[in-house]
């Protein structure tokens, strides 16, 4: 009987005795939890940090929150260390296993801090152990998810980040040299180049990665953003193209990437394209993505100029953008009044040029005498009589305008086939011995086709190709200016018309009429570059060399001789 009471009062001391603690650490705990909400700020990392190891040494055990809320604090001031500590050390002492959120932490906190090499070395262990798991547990929910992959990749990106930062401010440093010297690939290696690598493969060799990191929104940006730090344009637009196909929504960050990307490496066909896209799908653009539009517009309405494409729609988004930065009152520059003006300019768009010059003029914006006679020199072109041209022609500020004054009568010359006025102008041209530009070489290759003179078709072209060879050799041995291959290049209509011209003169003995043939058949072989995706309806698939070349064609299929 007393054994009983005695047992009954131990139980009932044991369960007061357990209530008295779990309420004494529950009012511990709260305490904790305040005491980090009234630090909420990063630089007292310190103080949470101290807080959350002396609670673990009273066996008190700091939820994962608050744990979380420690590592962000340590990685947003480079606190690296200190948080490897919480995430490994400080959950083996408690004894606490870590949840999805706190991996998900670290690897953002890995991010903040820059140190890809550490993201990818825990990267590795946890898809690893989560693939060992799926082995044994189907229903196994891996660690690896989208949060995970998403941190990781802003991790490479930070890091491709700041060491491009460091190689644009010591491009040759003695490590680097030290490495190439040697052959150190591995340490060379880019961390954007890393990520794509690791990712690209698991998706490639592990189903269940795909299923668990479906794109998110933030993860095509994280490509698009690795892709242009890599300045793999073609990977960049392809991956976006291949997202939309997928459904995902791209977020502008992704297209403000691949403008970036494409207009570093003069693709601005693809840079229009990506804005229309965003205009399209109600997609706010930065404004850099903005100027960096207005600039590929102009540099592509001139090569739809010198391309003869007969209706250019490159000056409709330019005015478009031009229209929306003032509405929205965005700081405009200089450039950002001229561009439009010379894409409507280029494209025969003189009314609307001469609007973006009255806006120009009611902001007080300087106009330079180059403006004023690039805009004449459109209106001069859509001119309905030569007369009329000529007066425009005899303005004062074209009076020293030179060849952009010869060429645009010449232009309209050609429009309204009068070739009595069209040949007096190009007779004062030679007259004057002004230089003959390869715009002026092109606009005589087109009309002779006109004037159905087919030899004067093939001899023109000849001439362009002897001196455009011998330009662009020039400029690539003497390194003075930048080399543009555009400026070299013959338009696909125009290599049509020498293709056509040669057919009129096959038999004629004069050896540089079969000398053009082949030069045009050489630049048809080497086409335009053209990707799988591309929607331009001008751009055309470019020909093997060896079907135009005997030397190649024996390379492939080598001679018999019996």
């Amino acid at each position: 009987m007393h054994k009983r009471v005695g047992y009954a009062e131990l139980v009932n001391s044991k369960l007061r005795s357990d209530k008295l603690l779990a309420r004494r650490d529950a009012v511990r705990l709260a305490k904790l939890k305040a005491f980090l909400g009234q630090h909420q700020h990063a630089s007292q990392w310190s103080a949470c940090v101290g807080a959350l190891t002396d609670a673990a040494r009273q066996n008190i055990i700091p939820s994962s929150e608050m744990v979380c809320d420690a590592i962000r604090r340590c990685g947003l001031k480079g606190k690296l260390d200190v948080a490897r500590h919480l995430y490994t050390d400080f959950h083996r002492e408690i004894n606490k296993p870590r949840t999805l959120q706190v991996h998900v932490t670290f690897m953002a906190a890995c991010a903040e801090c820059g140190d890809f090499g550490e993201a990818h070395d825990q990267f590795l262990r946890l898809w690893r152990r989560d693939a060992a798991l799926l082995k044994n547990n189907d229903k196994h929910l891996p660690v690896v998810g989208a949060d995970l992959t998403s941190e990781y990749l802003r991790a490479a990106v930070v890091a491709s980040q700041r060491r491009r930062g460091e190689c644009q401010f010591n491009p040759f440093s003695d490590e680097e040299v030290a490495m190439e010297k040697k052959g150190d690939k591995k340490n060379a290696t880019q961390p954007w180049e890393v990520a794509l690598k690791e990712i690209q493969s698991l998706q490639k060799d592990h189903a269940w990665f795909l299923r668990h990191n479906a794109l998110t929104p933030i993860m095509v940006e994280h490509f698009a953003r690795l892709w242009e730090i890599g300045g793999k344009w073609e990977n960049c637009l392809r991956f976006l193209r291949l997202s939309g196909q997928q459904n995902v929504l791209i977020p502008p960050e992704a297209h403000d990437a691949a403008i970036r990307v494409c207009y570093r490496h003069g693709k601005y066909a693809h840079v229009v394209e990506q804005m229309r896209q965003m205009i399209a799908t109600r997609s706010p653009p930065d404004e850099r993505s903005v100027r960096l539009a207005l600039l590929s517009c102009e540099e592509w309405t001139a090569l739809e100029r010198t391309g003869l494409k007969q209706q250019p729609d490159s000056w409709v988004l330019a005015v478009s953008l031009f229209d929306a930065m003032r509405s929205n009152g965005v700081t405009m520059h200089q450039q950002d009044y001229e561009s439009p003006l010379r894409s409507c300019a280029m494209a025969g768009r003189w009314e609307d040029a001469m609007r973006i010059l009255d806006v120009m003029r009611k902001d007080n914006r300087p106009i330079s005498s180059q403006l004023y006679r690039l805009l004449l020199a459109a209106r001069i072109e859509s001119c309905n009589s030569f007369e009329e041209a000529q007066r425009f022609a005899q303005m004062p500020v074209m009076q020293n305008g030179g060849i952009i004054v010869y060429l645009a009568l010449l232009r309209c010359c050609m429009t309204k086939r009068d070739w009595k006025n069209f040949d007096r102008v190009n007779k004062e041209m030679r007259d004057r011995e002004f230089p003959e530009t390869f715009d002026k070489m092109r606009l005589l290759i087109e009309a002779a086709y006109v004037r159905e003179q087919w030899h004067s078709v093939l001899m023109r072209f000849a001439r362009f190709e002897s001196i455009s060879r011998y330009e662009e050799k020039r400029v690539l041995e003497d390194k003075v200016v930048r080399a543009y291959p555009e400026d070299f290049d013959m338009p696909e209509a125009i290599l049509d018309m020498v293709l056509a011209s040669y057919k009129h003169m096959k038999n004629h003995k004069d050896p540089v009429v079969h000398t053009a043939y082949r030069g045009a058949l050489k630049r048809k072989a080497k086409g335009t570059e053209k990707l799988a995706f591309s929607s331009d309806e001008a751009v055309t698939v470019p020909s093997e060399d060896w079907m135009f070349s005997q030397e190649e064609r024996e390379k492939k299929i080598p001679p018999k001789f019996f």
